[in-house]
């Protein structure tokens, strides 16, 4: 994007930034806003063209026709110029009637981000589920965020096999019914089911082999038990579990072992409901210290057994400068028996533990709880009875 003084009028100011600095201006618009930068001045009528992300929002049009029409065109404008990211979200109505439901018709942007090196790939879609199909492959790509996708065996096979230096997949309210995902170069994974009553034909483990991940956040998986066989470089992990992911409270599952094996974990967040407190119970009996764990956020169900869970779980931790406690609400309205937890206090029981817990680093606890909740006094009277420090304690409660 050469310039000479002759081009830039007395008042045009932005046309003389650094040509980085406009790249960056550009990516911050969406495509239909880049277009428009052409009435600017004559030295910006073919700016957008040369911009390196591309934001395409379905939200800035009143039907998909027109928008359909808008990429296409803008598609053939850009020829070969190289991308960094591409972004496409299609949203129009509730109703179905107007939305995109095969994914042949964005194929071809999908190609052609792909063919212009795009590192980044987004596709927010919000309608009936998508299938990939065709070829999808990219020397190039580093990150992939896909919303309301079926995501199959076969699809994980082709994303992972196409694209070898993925680093950080994204599946949001996506229908995962594949049972491996596998990946020697991915450092950060999201998956996030969908709240439709979608459901797999049967239960099975989705196995997780991925020895260079740093970040995991998985959240709501149907009728596919999480197996980690090697998260060992994980940093950080979030684990949200309710019944729907185990066949029962008898299922049996290696989260915690894994992640236990995991030696630069530092922070972990850990939601659980249903049959998924029983089968993470035993599982947390057979782990090992979480010895570098600086973080760790637990929710409701570690109040289990009078608060024993949430003592194991301190004992397990040994090194933790920050604990987080979310209370619930109906947790605070069913609480009725306060002797259960001071009964904690008095005689912990916790068999599998080497020692008292003391927790010399912790600095900091919170807790989020109701406005009124009851248990909150009896809480902190059991962890200051059983560690060393004396951290800072806030109470953050929210209207019932």
């Amino acid at each position: 994007m050469s310039r000479s003084n002759g081009r830039l009028g007395a008042g045009d100011r932005i046309s003389a930034l650094p040509d980085e600095l406009i790249h960056n201006v550009m990516s911050c618009l969406t495509a239909q806003e880049a277009v428009q930068t052409c009435v600017l001045a004559r030295w910006w009528q073919n700016v957008w063209a040369s911009a390196r992300c591309l934001n395409l929002d379905s939200a800035r049009f009143t039907g998909l026709q027109r928008f359909k029409k808008f990429v296409d065109s803008l598609i053939v404008h850009r020829g070969c110029t190289p991308l960094d990211a591409f972004w496409v979200r299609t949203a129009f109505d509730n109703s179905g009637l107007d939305n995109f439901t095969d994914y042949a018709e964005i194929h071809p942007w999908v190609c052609h981000a792909l063919r212009s090196h795009a590192q980044v790939l987004g596709i927010v879609h919000d309608g009936d589920m998508l299938t990939i199909r065709g070829t999808f492959a990219s020397s190039h790509l580093k990150r992939l965020h896909l919303c309301y996708f079926y995501i199959d065996n076969r699809t994980v096979e082709m994303l992972f096999c196409g694209c070898p230096v993925l680093e950080e997949l994204e599946l949001i309210n996506c229908f995962v019914t594949a049972t491996t995902f596998s990946s020697t170069t991915l450092k950060r994974s999201t998956v996030t089911f969908p709240d439709r009553e979608l459901y797999n034909e049967d239960f099975q483990d989705l196995s997780i082999d991925m020895p260079k991940l740093v970040s995991l956040y998985i959240k709501d998986f149907r009728d596919r038990a999480p197996h980690l066989v090697d998260v060992s470089s994980l940093q950080s992990a979030s684990i949200y579990l309710n019944c729907f992911a185990f066949e029962g409270s008898d299922s049996d599952t290696n989260v915690l072992r894994a992640l236990s094996n995991a030696t630069s974990l530092e922070s972990l967040s850990l939601t659980l409901h249903d049959e998924a407190i029983h089968v993470l119970a035993r599982d947390l009996t057979r782990c090992k210290p979480f010895r570098n764990l600086k973080a760790l956020s637990l929710g409701e169900w570690c109040l289990n057994a009078g608060g024993n869970t949430l003592l194991y779980w301190i004992r397990c931790s040994p090194n933790i400068e920050k604990l987080i406690l979310h209370l619930s609400r109906p947790g605070s309205y069913y609480y009725a028996h306060p002797e259960e937890y001071t009964a904690a206090e008095v005689d912990p029981a916790c068999n599998g533990t080497e020692t008292t817990p003391r927790c010399i680093n912790l600095k900091k606890i919170e807790i989020h709880c109701p406005r009124g909740d009851k248990r909150v006094h009896f809480i902190v009277k059991i962890l200051l009875a059983n560690i060393t420090s004396l951290p800072e304690i806030n109470i953050k409660q929210y209207n019932i």
